[in-house]
């Protein structure tokens, strides 16, 4: 191999010696590296992968009540006394099982209470 194959070697580029069956001679052609495309990553076609919301059961003696279901109720408590669907910009629920209830604030002002089980 010559220095000038060399050189194309390292830039990037295969140098294949085909003999000429019918001439007798040596051809060198020279042929770029193939490079097949990477499949795109989720990341890159801007998609994010989210992770499953996970559920969560609070067991108290031999009750147990789902805290999604207790969230629905605490949302269905503060539509019913009036105010705007939609309008809950914060929520804090806090549970006492000893009462068995969820107590609630709402956009830090709005207090109420609703059964735990």
């Amino acid at each position: 191999m010559d220095k000038k194959d060399q050189k194309q070697m390292a830039a990037g580029k295969e140098v294949i010696l085909e003999k000429d069956e019918t001439a007798g001679k040596q051809e060198t052609v020279v042929q770029e590296d193939q490079v097949v495309p990477e499949e795109p990553k989720a990341e890159d076609k801007g998609i994010q992968l989210e992770e499953p919301a996970p559920e969560i059961i609070f067991q108290y003696r031999e009750y147990e009540a789902s805290m999604d279901a207790v969230t629905e109720r605490v949302k269905a408590h503060y539509y019913a006394k009036g105010h705007a669907h939609g309008s809950i910009e914060s929520i804090q629920i806090y549970v006492k099982p000893e009462d068995f209830t969820a107590y609630y604030v709402i956009n830090d002002g709005v207090v109420g209470k609703v059964n735990l089980f």
